[in-house]
């Protein structure tokens, strides 16, 4: 089956012929991120190169925009893109193309005073944190000099690192590049395997580390399609950004999509700035829904 066939057996919106979004070479059909069923034709699906891009919004893999405007279960749609005839090669390539163990940074270490320091006062016990999360420390290096080294784990196995800068000065997070990861970070949740039937969806580690357990993290709240076909697999799903504006946008964007899957969705404010800085009372709360 071709890409268009698809689009067109789910009616999904496709530009006609001479309409003034399309351009050669390209397949216009509305964005089910930004304009679903508005008939405003931006998102391109390129023939030669079998990917996809919104005008508005930028690019999203042919997985999350087949996801995204079916609603078919993950495996379904895992499925669907594997049969393509047009991407298929394309996909294929794109999914091995990485290394086959994680390129893991210098001058890794225990953690310091300094590490130790700095998780203290954000109200975490080293111990505790080093040992549940396998956090170390980086000092002098030529790159990532000061920072907790985070190690990302999916389904027991190491697939890729962030850092932490010990300072909010400059990069808070630096994370491993595509050539030194087994699977992309954005592409899975931290913490993933610790969840059972219920997640707080969280931004960063550090929100993660404060609820416990159960907590998973997007990595910043430009969270990807990947992410979205994760989250559907948990029953229960509490989102929990930060306190600003543009956070929140983000958990509202988040929260419709995650909406029509079964299970039950809700967003939560706190009043703190973020979980990591949030009242113990309130930290509870989020705990328990977990339980």
């Amino acid at each position: 089956m071709k890409f268009v066939e698809l689009l067109e057996d789910y009616n999904v919106l496709i530009a006609p012929e001479g309409h003034h979004h399309t351009t050669s070479g390209w397949v216009q059909f509305d964005c089910p991120f930004c304009g679903k069923g508005t008939g405003n034709y931006h998102m391109g699906y390129n023939i030669a190169g079998g990917f996809t891009n919104c005008w508005r919004c930028g690019s999203h893999s042919i997985f999350s925009v087949i996801l995204a405007h079916t609603g078919l279960p993950y495996n379904k749609v895992k499925k669907l893109v594997n049969e393509l005839d047009d991407i298929a090669e394309t996909y294929v390539r794109k999914t091995t193309d990485r290394r086959k163990t994680v390129q893991m940074p210098a001058d890794l270490g225990p953690l310091k005073y300094a590490h130790r320091k700095y998780l203290e006062d954000r109200n975490f016990n080293p111990a505790e944190i080093q040992q549940l999360w396998q956090i170390r420390g980086i000092t002098i290096s030529a790159h990532l000099s000061w920072r907790l080294f985070i190690p990302i784990y999916y389904n027991g196995k190491l697939v890729s690192w962030t850092t932490r800068s010990l300072t909010d000065k400059g990069q808070r997070y630096i994370s491993a590049k595509a050539e030194q990861e087994t699977i992309s970070h954005k592409n899975i949740l931290y913490g993933m395997d610790y969840v059972r039937h219920s997640a707080v969806i969280v931004e960063g580690p550090l929100d993660a580390w404060a609820i416990g357990p159960g907590a998973v993290a997007t990595f910043g709240t430009a969270f990807t399609m990947q992410q979205v076909s994760e989250l559907i697999k948990i029953p229960k799903r509490m989102i929990c950004f930060d306190n600003n504006y543009d956070a929140q946008r983000q958990a509202t964007k988040l929260l419709n999509l995650l909406g029509p899957f079964d299970g039950e969705t809700l967003n939560v404010v706190l009043d703190a700035d973020d979980p990591a800085e949030a009242k113990l009372s309130d930290l509870k709360k989020l705990r328990k829904f977990l339980k």
